[in-house]
């Protein structure tokens, strides 16, 4: 019961709300900060201060609607200097010229990477309006991008990837022999040197920024905002332990992302499990250095091949390949796994990590000193 003090009269007594105004007992009981449980990355956004189970969904409502409007935006940025300089005419053509990666045509890859990389302003963006903070929730429980850990990851992407499309090409080869497929060598289109160059330079620049923005949105947004919903769940037992387990916001947007993409279904299997193994890396190293790195690493190879010609087309086309290639991603990306698993276990980096949050529930005096930790 609370007491007030009146200008002209005593004390007054403020009468507490009835018992069945549960809503009104619940706004005037004290809050207390109580630490969580040792959080792992795919259950990060319940470490929020003031997290509430509504501000998952909303962020991902904002920060969809906030894309939106940085593209078009963008878009006119772009497009306007664009036209003026070319020449060419505002149609539907055009637009969809632009909407397909070619490195024959440099500016399409400054549209389209450049159009992606906005995804990070728009997730962070929504993760302050809705109080998910810090930020860094999304990169690591650390709070931040692990610097070390993502160089760590660069030696053995690459080799990971060299050992993927050699044996992916070794198999591709041997079933075209004993299948007798006689389909001829695509002939290698004109290429221009300088558009060539043009589209090196900025594939260098823009990859890194375009494959951590995906990583960011799929591998941390959406898969923190499955963690964060079904981490909460009270259920017993298996189900339970299912239910707050990574494999829902690992699996569910992985799934996604292969849809995201134009590939034929070769080229959506391959998107899907390079999205798995990231998913898994992100949950197992509590953080996204690994997945930023070999997805950075396989976009550079992609299309820098297509910056050559190698394949016979100097754009993204729907076709992935075949069963071949499927092959050697599942040896090229099961060595990156291994490999990351032995740095990551050696230098005994934490994938945990304990937060302070508001609750009005009591809460014992040790807690209100706490601070926030990383976890082992």
């Amino acid at each position: 019961m609370s007491n007030e003090q009146h200008p002209q009269q005593g004390p007054v007594e403020r009468p507490a709300p009835p018992e069945e105004w549960g809503w009104a007992q619940r706004a005037a009981a004290p809050i207390h900060w109580v630490e969580t449980e040792p959080l792992e990355y795919h259950r990060l956004l319940r470490g929020a201060p003031k997290y509430r189970w509504w501000k998952p969904l909303l962020a991902l409502v904002l920060g969809f609607f906030y894309y939106l409007t940085f593209t078009v935006v963008f878009s006119v940025v772009v497009m306007v200097p664009y036209l003026l300089l070319s020449g060419a005419e505002l149609s539907e053509e055009t637009i969809l010229a632009l909407a397909i990666p070619d490195t024959q045509q440099p500016i399409s890859l400054v549209v389209t990477l450049g159009s992606v990389a906005l995804m990070i302003p728009a997730v962070w963006l929504a993760m302050l309006s809705t109080g998910l903070t810090p930020i860094g929730r999304g990169w690591s429980v650390a709070l931040r991008i692990r610097w070390r850990l993502l160089f760590r990851t660069v030696i053995p992407a690459f080799v990971a990837l060299v050992v993927m499309n050699v044996v992916g090409i070794a198999f591709e080869l041997a079933f075209a022999a004993v299948i007798g497929d006689s389909t001829p060598i695509a002939e290698v289109p004109t290429i221009d040197p300088t558009l060539a160059l043009w589209s090196a330079l900025i594939i260098l620049l823009l990859v890194p920024i375009q494959a951590t923005a995906e990583e960011l949105v799929f591998r941390g947004m959406f898969m923190q905002t499955l963690g964060a919903w079904f981490g909460g769940s009270r259920a017993a037992g298996a189900v339970g332990a299912f239910l707050r387990g990574p494999w829902i916001p690992i699996v569910v947007p992985s799934i996604i992302f292969g849809f995201a993409h134009i590939y034929d279904i070769w080229g959506w299997m391959a998107v899907v499990l390079l999205a798995l193994v990231a998913g898994w890396l992100s949950w197992r190293t509590g953080g996204l250095e690994a997945a930023i790195t070999i997805h950075v690493v396989n976009n550079w190879i992609a299309f820098g091949l297509m910056v050559f010609a190698i394949g016979g087309e100097t754009k993204q086309t729907a076709s992935g390949a075949g069963p071949g290639a499927l092959i050697g991603e599942i040896v090229g990306l099961g060595l990156y796994v291994w490999w990351v698993e032995r740095i990551f276990v050696r230098k005994g980096g934490p994938r945990t990590r304990i937060d302070l949050v508001q609750s009005r529930l009591a809460a014992p005096p040790a807690t209100a000193t706490a601070t926030p930790q990383v976890a082992p």
